[in-house]
């Protein structure tokens, strides 16, 4: 991710918080940009050292934003260590030895000391030189160069500007419509520190930030925070404020997904099982509005906090008159899963639940100690009565 150096710069404080000054999405600058990629892959087999050198001469009007969008691009290529790089001290040592017992150097004898550490380690004297340093960041070979085209590198670099303003973030709060399990696996991968609370017309995450006072190592934090923001890009209806510490105060900082240079478009909706993707299409493609009685479908909309842990239904059906019922399709897949649901749905306490569970492979669990309207299938779950659960236990959004 970038450095401060890199981000500084282009944040700066406005009237209403921090505004970063993100490149513009012109068809020149996007031209630009997809010539940088092609000379990267162009350099593909070439040392680090090298690569930089050649992205480095690109004319660029600031240098400071060229710096930072190569360093963005670079971020996304992969580099390896050279064949043999792992006996690079090995031979520094060897070579070194040589020069000590022909210490002082005589004019034009440059070669001789090459030649006896490549006899003492059984290797040819060019290979004593290719090795010397070959395990330098600058000798590492690109070994592949990023797909990406001018767009996908504006989408990153903008990216990466909004990440490196977060690094100074004391707090953060997230809320989105959806995409809410693809965020807490980044969160939970990320072992960031987050609550789980109520939002208007939805529910939030309030996540710590690495400028947080009790954060021991902001650094790492701040890298670890910063794994979850792409998470969050392709997440629908997505916002985030922070409050961001500059000079000993903090200012607000905004993002959201219809305004932000670098949103992504999510993938095709996936389903855990079968069962789930039925239920989901017998709503969305076999269900008349009157039929519906005012309920939507959402999938993986509300996270609930269970201790340290989060609960995450399969589906939130959302009525027009704001209640609001959640759906658990339970399956079987070992005496252990089938525990720790219900123990999270014990704990979780929520008189708007309403559990789909299969029949015929999930008997014998105690259900009722979950608390939760139970609704049985044989084969695959049916919109209809898991409607009319909803109907008998859905409580007002948010409650």
């Amino acid at each position: 991710m970038l450095r401060r150096t890199h981000v500084l710069p282009f944040a700066r404080e406005g009237a209403g918080g921090i505004v970063v000054d993100y490149l513009p999405r012109a068809p020149a600058v996007v031209e630009r940009l997809d010539r940088l990629c092609r000379l990267l892959e162009d350099l593909e087999g070439r040392p680090r050292r090298e690569v930089v050198d050649a992205l480095g001469e690109w004319r660029a009007r600031d240098a400071r934003r060229l710096s930072g969008i190569v360093k963005a691009l670079l971020d996304a290529a992969e580099f390896r260590a050279p064949p043999g790089a792992e006996r690079a001290p090995e031979v520094r040592a060897a070579l070194f030895r040589a020069r000590g017992r022909r210490w002082p150097p005589v004019p034009g004898d440059r070669d001789r000391p090459y030649q006896d550490a490549a006899a003492e380690l059984g290797i040819a004297p060019t290979e004593v030189e290719r090795l010397l340093y070959a395990d330098a960041p600058g000798a590492r070979l690109l070994v592949r160069a990023p797909r990406l085209d001018g767009e996908g590198l504006l989408r990153r670099y903008n990216l990466e500007l909004a990440r490196g303003v977060l690094l100074d973030a004391v707090r953060l709060r997230v809320t989105a419509a959806g995409g809410w399990k693809d965020l807490f696996r980044a969160v939970k991968l990320a072992r960031l520190m987050y609550v789980v609370g109520a939002a208007p017309g939805g529910y939030s995450v309030d996540l710590t930030g690495p400028a947080a006072a009790y954060v021991v190592r902001p650094g790492r934090y701040g890298a670890r925070l910063a794994r979850v923001v792409p998470a969050l890009a392709r997440a629908p209806g997505w916002r985030l404020e922070a409050e961001v510490l500059r000079d000993g105060r903090t200012v607000p900082f905004r993002l959201d997904g219809e305004t932000a240079p670098f949103g992504e478009e999510a993938g095709p909706e996936t389903y855990d099982s079968g069962w789930e993707s039925a239920l989901a299409e017998e709503f969305a493609e076999r269900l008349g509005e009157e039929e519906r009685r005012g309920w939507t479908l959402l999938r993986e909309a509300t996270p609930v906090q269970v201790g340290e842990d989060v609960f995450l239904p399969d589906f939130t059906l959302r009525h027009t008159d704001g209640r609001e019922a959640l759906v658990e399709v339970v399956g079987f897949w070992t005496p252990e899963y089938l525990e720790e649901k219900l123990r999270k749905v014990e704990a979780a306490g929520l008189r708007n639940l309403v559990l789909v569970v299969y029949r015929g492979l999930a008997a014998g669990a105690d259900w009722d100690r979950a608390g939760a309207r139970v609704v049985w299938f044989a084969q695959k779950p049916r919109a209809g009565p898991v409607l009319e659960a909803a109907e008998a236990v859905g409580g007002a959004a948010g409650g």
